[in-house]
C-alpha cells in the first residue's frame, strides 16, 4: 500500500518543480499520453515491441539499463532512428536501499556516457530503479544534470499472467491526456498486449508522445521570485527540495 506521506510529497514536488527537474505527469490540456518502458533493451522482446510500434505509428520512451545498452547498442540506435526517446535507468538496476546518492549518480553518468558513445549525444532523461528516491539522491541526480521522470499510472504489467489481463487492466483505467504509464519491454505478455492496447487508447481519442517533449527548460530569474510549494511532509522536505532546485537553477544560469 502506498505511503500517504510519500504520495503527498511526490504530488507537491510534481506540482511545483519544473518538469526538466522532476516529472510525474505531463500537461492535462491535451489528449496525449506517454507510454514508458523500463528495464531494456531486451534482445528478444524490445525488437518485437519496436515492430509493433512502427506498425501502429506510436512513439514511446525507453528507460534503459546501462549494462543492457552496452550489450545491445544496435537496439538503442534503432529506437532512436524510429523516433522514440531513451533515458537512463541506472547501470545495474541495483537495490535502492543499498545504493547511495553518489552511487546512483555515478551509475546515471556511466549510462549517459554509454548513450553518448552509441548515439553521439548525451541523454539526460533518468528514471531511478523502482522509482525510489531520497532527497540526497535527487540532489546528486540534479547536480549531474539529470531530468527525473517517474509515472502516475502503473498497471503492474510484470504481475499480469497474460496479455489479456494487462489489456483489461488498462481498459478499466480512466486514462487521460498527461498520463505517464509505466510498462516493461522485457516482459513477453506486455509486448504481446501492445497492438490491442494501442488500438484501444487511440479508440478513446488519445495520442502518444515521448517524455522528452514534456521535459521543457523553464527559465527563471534568480533575482526575484521563488518556487511555491503546494504540499509538504511533517519535516518540510518538499520545501527543502524546492529550495535546492532554486539554488541550482541560479548556479547554472
Amino acid at each position: 500500500m502506498a505511503n500517504p506521506i510519500k504520495q503527498l510529497v511526490r504530488a507537491g514536488m510534481a506540482a511545483t518543480l519544473p518538469r526538466r527537474r522532476f516529472m510525474v505527469s505531463g500537461p492535462r490540456s491535451g489528449n496525449a499520453v506517454c507510454l514508458t518502458f523500463d528495464d531494456g533493451p531486451d534482445p528478444e522482446h524490445t525488437p518485437r515491441l519496436l515492430d509493433v510500434l512502427r506498425e501502429h505509428g506510436a512513439k514511446v520512451t525507453f528507460f534503459m539499463i546501462g549494462r543492457e545498452v552496452e550489450k545491445y547498442p544496435h537496439i538503442v540506435r534503432r529506437a532512436i532512428d524510429e523516433g522514440h526517446a531513451v533515458g537512463g535507468h541506472s547501470f545495474t538496476h541495483g537495490d535502492p536501499t543499498r545504493t547511495t546518492g553518489r552511487q546512483l549518480a555515478d551509475e546515471a553518468e556511466r549510462t549517459e556516457q554509454l548513450f553518448e558513445k552509441v548515439l553521439g549525444r548525451r541523454v539526460s532523461l533518468f528514471r531511478p530503479p523502482h522509482g525510489k528516491l531520497t532527497a540526497l539522491k535527487m540532489w546528486h541526480l540534479w547536480k549531474g544534470g539529470q531530468s527525473v521522470v517517474l509515472w502516475n499510472v502503473d498497471p503492474k504489467d510484470y504481475m499480469c499472467s497474460s496479455p489479456r489481463e494487462l489489456t483489461d487492466r488498462l481498459n478499466t483505467r480512466d486514462l487521460a491526456g498527461g498520463d505517464v504509464v509505466l510498462l516493461h519491454d522485457n516482459v513477453r505478455h506486455t509486448v504481446d498486449a501492445m497492438p490491442e492496447v494501442l488500438e484501444g487508447l487511440r479508440g478513446r481519442g488519445l495520442s502518444f508522445v515521448t517524455a522528452d517533449s514534456w521535459v521543457k527548460p523553464v527559465m527563471q530569474s534568480c533575482g526575484r521570485g521563488s518556487y511555491a510549494v503546494a504540499a509538504a511532509d511533517a519535516g518540510g522536505r518538499v520545501l527543502a527540495l524546492g529550495g535546492m532546485v532554486r539554488l541550482m537553477e541560479c548556479a547554472t544560469l
